[in-house]
């Protein structure tokens, strides 16, 4: 039999004629195919799910700091609906506000909520959207006022379901 003359044809030499060291690599090349499926199968699944509706429906409860001096208040969402509707209510400023607009898609959830501003005789509309997205059982919010007679800056805080 001829010499081997490449480095691949002495590494093949070397297999035929070691079976322990083949068969070691052929289970390694399986299993390596089969951790890559179920990763992938994992992500998959995990990318489908995140699509679906999330567990929000329910009572969730927050403190929030309001970006005026001495406004800290426990405010309470109650948010039900199917699919990518929401309805329910948002406290402000300890007063539950029906939620106007909004939708789920995903972990994500936006709505929208309306006030009344009153300063002397001129009232004003004003607007709250929020904007949330959930980690098992929290919501991470923010929340914007648009229309007040004062500029105000987002507001984060985090809403925690009730027990």
């Amino acid at each position: 039999m001829d010499e081997p003359k490449t480095y691949f044809d002495k590494l093949n030499l070397q297999l035929k004629n070691n079976k322990v060291i083949a068969v070691l690599i052929i289970v390694g090349a399986v299993v390596g195919g089969i951790s890559s499926f179920a990763n992938s199968a994992k992500t998959l699944v995990t990318m489908v799910a995140v699509e679906g509706r999330p567990a929000l429906n329910g009572e969730w409860r927050a403190q929030v700091s309001y970006d005026w001096p001495n406004a800290n208040y426990a405010e309470t969402f109650s948010l039900s609906g199917k699919g990518e509707q929401i309805h329910g209510s948002a406290s402000f400023l300890g007063v539950k506000r029906g939620i106007v607009e909004g939708s789920v898609k995903g972990g994500k959830l936006e709505f929208t909520t309306k006030t009344q501003e009153i300063l002397g005789d001129a009232t004003r509309d004003v607007t709250h959207r929020y904007s949330g997205s959930m980690t098992a059982d929290e919501i991470h919010f923010v929340m914007q006022t648009d229309g007040s007679a004062s500029a105000h800056v987002p507001v984060e805080f985090v809403a925690r379901r009730a027990k």
